[in-house]
């Protein structure tokens, strides 16, 4: 049986590898493959969360490509986004938007038409290099809707850019449930930018949309922070992401973020 200072002491040495973890967590993660360098960002909030319960959350996720000898980039192909399994995505009474109708829509329209099914929002950054111009980066707003794809629940990303080129285009994140640490997936196929003129450097997507359904409020995203009992946080891996390029390399990499048990 341990005595009161030999559990003074284990507690003392947990509680200093916690501050040690949270100290080494960064807010955004860098990762390079030859010249191919991927940056990874993203959170949730609030941090102060139940310890078993779920509640409604902001989660963001985001990025940028370059490459360290600033020659252009491969082609990104594909993105797949993975969240922890004390996160969830909750879509129960929450209306949804076709693929079709926001391929066919312009943003504004589209928000009105589809303002039941939106959850979340962002930007996107290309570099557009056209025939015979010079070239310059492409800022598009992002909104994201509640949709399906595939026979299963999708994040449709609406990417909207104004001038020098009007471009829309939808970024359709598959939902997939997993076991393990990472309990959802979102994986998409980017589609061509600009007719192939374009590549996406940068991107940020928030979601988060809180709503009513048969007299019950409900949350699209939510979360629990998964401190041991008797803690009152902890640092847990909170996403993994990976962007898969044309020329057959993938960067990818684990975001560990903290959490505070709400009530502590």
């Amino acid at each position: 049986m341990r005595t009161a200072p030999k559990r003074a002491a284990l507690a003392a040495a947990i509680t200093a590898l916690l501050a040690l973890a949270l100290a080494s967590a960064s807010p955004g993660e860098v990762v390079r493959q030859g010249n191919l360098q991927g940056s990874f960002n993203g959170g949730i909030s609030p941090q102060r969360l139940p310890r078993t319960e779920l509640a409604p959350v902001a989660v963001t996720k985001g990025g940028k490509i370059a490459t360290t000898d600033r020659t252009t980039p491969p082609k990104l192909e594909r993105i797949v986004l993975q969240i922890n399994s004390h996160g969830a995505l909750q879509t129960k009474g929450l209306a949804t938007c076709s693929l079709a109708k926001l391929d066919s829509l312009p943003s504004k329209e589209a928000k009105q038409l589809c303002a039941g099914a939106l959850v979340g929002h962002g930007n996107v950054t290309s570099r557009v290099s056209l025939p015979g111009q010079g070239a310059f980066a492409s800022n598009a707003d992002l909104l994201a809707f509640n949709g399906r794809l595939h026979g299963h629940q999708a994040v449709l990303a609406q990417v909207s850019s104004g001038a020098p080129l009007p471009l829309t285009y939808v970024i359709a994140f598959e939902v997939l449930k997993t076991k393990g640490t990472f309990g959802t997936t979102l994986a998409a196929t980017l589609p061509p930018i600009a007719s192939e003129y374009g590549y996406i450097s940068a991107f940020n997507l928030a979601l988060s949309r809180r709503y009513e359904s048969h007299g019950k409020q409900l949350s699209f995203a939510s979360a629990s922070c998964p401190a041991p009992a008797g803690f009152p946080g902890a640092p847990f891996p909170f996403a993994k992401a990976s962007y898969s390029f044309a020329d057959g390399r993938t960067l990818s990499a684990k975001l560990v973020r903290d959490c505070k048990v709400r009530g502590n």
